[in-house]
């Protein structure tokens, strides 16, 4: 099958770049190192002593909650704050540095170093941004539209709706969310893939293509995605599990857990790479079979002449 001969090169590219995944790594890992030693000295010199909070960490009270947001309310818009510049920040991280994994996939340089990563990210920044940007817009468009169509379905919903009834209809509406985030997020990938294989600066045509192109094989391109999307997943229940059966009572524990902690922040990287190296072959046989004719018919011209 095409999925699972583009798994397997995903694999081995995400091998191939995996000291640009470690690199990666450790730029994320010493950024979310300031931010936390930051807020964590922030919130010791505000917090320390207060019994309360730490009662509201293990039993929710609404009382100490209203408390909490009464006394501290600028420290909590503080860190949400905080998190609102993650994000922002993430987003740029993500859009910067996969021009610099496609340029390695799309020339297949045989010296996978920094200066030719960081040289891709330079190079493919501005285009790569500008379909970030109308991705996130588009996100939200969808998840507005979604929101009022749901809030229009179940404004009918009395009082004597069954909670199972209540249930199913906002696991519905989770549901669908996250089949068009998916979607979405699929055509960025592709659209990024065209803007490189046709070295071209028109984002809204490489979406377009990106559309019919999904389309045309939503199923292996779907298929594709979740075969792939589903490791991480397996690796944060297995994470979970290890956390509930081990639990942070020791120092030994504790560092235990962190390490586990790393490595899977590692592993996740790596995985985006796997991902994003399946979809750069997978779609790399459509664009070759696609050309072929076109190159095919240039010789026989050139021959004839």
């Amino acid at each position: 099958m095409k999925i699972i001969g583009s798994y397997i090169a995903g694999l081995k590219e995400a091998l191939r770049q995996k000291k640009i995944v470690t690199l990666l790594f450790i730029i994320t890992l010493l950024i979310s190192a300031v931010w936390a030693a930051t807020f964590k000295s922030v919130m010791v010199t505000a917090l320390e002593g207060r019994s309360n909070l730490y009662k509201l960490l293990n039993d929710f009270d609404s009382t100490i909650y209203s408390d909490l947001m009464n006394n501290y309310g600028d420290l909590v818009k503080a860190f949400i704050t905080g998190m609102g510049w993650l994000a922002v920040f993430y987003f740029f991280f993500t859009v910067f540095f996969a021009g610099g994994i496609f340029r390695l996939m799309n020339q297949k340089l045989d010296r996978v170093n920094g200066k030719n990563f960081f040289a891709g990210c330079a190079q493919y920044f501005l285009r790569f941004l500008r379909l970030g940007l109308y991705t996130l817009l588009t996100q939200l468009i969808v998840f507005g539209v979604i929101a009022i169509i749901f809030s229009v379905a179940t404004r009918n919903m009395t009082e004597t709706s069954t909670e199972p009834t209540i249930f199913y209809t906002y696991l519905a509406w989770m549901i669908l969310h996250i089949i068009f985030f998916i979607f979405i997020t699929i055509v960025s990938d592709y659209a990024k893939i065209i803007l490189i294989k046709e070295d071209s600066k028109k984002i809204w045509h490489a979406l377009w293509s990106s559309f019919k192109f999904i389309i045309r094989k939503i199923h292996l391109v779907y298929s594709l995605y979740l075969l792939i999307i589903i490791l991480p997943i397996l690796l944060t229940i297995f994470y979970l599990w290890l956390d509930s059966v081990l639990g942070m009572k020791s120092m030994l524990t504790v560092l235990v857990m962190l390490i586990i902690q790393q490595f899977l922040i590692w592993t996740r990287l790596f995985i985006k790479v796997w991902l994003l190296g399946s979809q750069f072959n997978f779609y790399n046989e459509y664009y070759a079979v696609r050309t072929q004719p076109m190159l095919t018919q240039e010789i026989m011209m050139n021959e004839n002449l």
